[in-house]
């Protein structure tokens, strides 16, 4: 009976042990299966997003979005790999990146709780349209990127070991460098770092402004370089012109985004924004994400401020039609702020997780990863056969 006892005991732990592991595989495995043939073939690569690796500050002088583009070519990366074979590298690299990161975040979150409290907040991440099986689907866009420095900061910045100056310096150049790779990053996830900073120093606002202010003058200066200087001035022709002479894959790259002014994406987007498109354009997606802001209202007892800033994302769709990709950022943010609050002992858990949460959990999944618009919401379920 002892011994019987013991292995039971020794089974247990070594479950709570490898939980996060468990999960970790199934992440990954979700990220492949829709990265790579035979569900996906190269040919599927947006050729919009190819440009975002091709742009860059040598040829073109100071653009926005031409960071990554500007770090490939002084990897010699862009001469060695045709455009999708460059964008799905890169893409699967900062995917594993993501999710090794994210587990290992995870597991240091939740190394109180009980294996059984665990699951249903590991399934509920693994299982999500927006995490793990978008970032998969949704090849070679630079929120993958701007997700993977977002996180980092926001592990240093719940950490002990470093000082309040070390980590606004690390604040100030992470959100520069998310501006100069794509400058809507600073709806995504920036506004939920600042909150956390806040959080974590209150006593910041009796700071005076001299000492606070230089520190991030630098995201400063760069978003204004961005908005007077970032604009591809010669034009539309002479862009497609360089983008052709290196890859006919390019030919309709980043038309619209290095050449549209402020105003003129503001102008295009609000006449079709409406309710709707604004809640993501179905309502399977609105139903999921009023559930995730009940999970994140009702039992993340963080300050509100911090929970109104999973909200800055839907800016966006103001001035962009990506609705539904601006909700699933959205959401993530609403995950994020799970990680942060368990991290912070200021998670509650859900007594009605049961069978009933996990088929909806289930049925959500199967219905596929979120899209980009409204015009294409939920674009797996072109996969299926009905």
């Amino acid at each position: 009976m002892f011994f019987k006892y013991n292995r039971s005991k020794t089974s247990l732990l070594i479950r709570e042990n490898l939980i996060e592991i468990y999960y970790f595989i199934s992440s990954i495995f979700l990220v492949f299966i829709v990265s790579l043939p035979p569900f996906r073939s190269l040919s599927s690569i947006s050729s919009t997003l190819k440009g975002y690796y091709y742009v860059n500050y040598f040829d073109l002088g100071f653009i926005k979005r031409g960071l990554i583009g500007s770090l490939f070519k002084i990897l010699r990366l862009s001469d060695n790999l045709n455009p999708s074979s460059l964008v799905l590298t890169s893409h699967l690299f900062f995917s594993v990146l993501f999710s090794t990161t994210f587990w290992i975040f995870t597991r240091s979150c939740f190394k109180d709780w009980k294996l059984k409290e665990k699951i249903p907040f590991y399934t509920l991440f693994t299982l999500s349209p927006v995490l793990f099986f978008r970032l998969g689907y949704d090849i070679g866009r630079m929120d993958l990127i701007c997700l993977v420095f977002s996180l980092f900061t926001i592990i240093l910045t719940l950490s002990e070991s470093y000082s309040f100056t070390k980590k606004c310096i690390f604040i100030s150049l992470i959100i520069s460098l998310q501006l100069l790779i794509h400058e809507a990053s600073l709806f995504f996830y920036i506004p939920l770092i600042i909150g956390l900073l806040f959080y974590k120093y209150p006593n910041i606002r009796y700071k005076k402004i001299s000492k606070i202010l230089p520190i991030f003058l630098l995201p400063l200066i760069t978003g204004f370089l961005l908005l007077v200087f970032g604009r591809y001035e010669p034009g539309r022709e002479e862009l497609g012109i360089y983008l052709t002479n290196i890859s006919k894959e390019l030919e309709t790259s980043m038309n619209v985004e290095l050449i549209h002014t402020l105003k003129d994406s503001f102008e295009h987007s609000i006449i079709l924004l409406t309710p709707k498109s604004l809640l993501g354009g179905s309502y399977l997606i609105t139903i999921y994400y009023c559930f995730i802001l009940y999970l994140v209202f009702k039992f993340v007892k963080l300050p509100l401020y911090l929970k109104l800033s999973i909200f800055s994302p839907l800016i966006l769709s103001f001035i962009a039609r990506d609705d539904t990709r601006f909700l699933a950022a959205s959401t993530i943010c609403c995950n994020l702020l799970m990680l942060i609050s368990a991290k912070e002992s200021k998670l509650y858990f859900p007594k009605f997780f049961g069978l009933l949460t996990y088929i909806f959990l289930i049925t959500i999944f199967l219905l596929g990863p979120w899209g980009i618009g409204s015009y294409d919401p939920l674009p797996l379920l072109k996969h299926y056969n009905f």
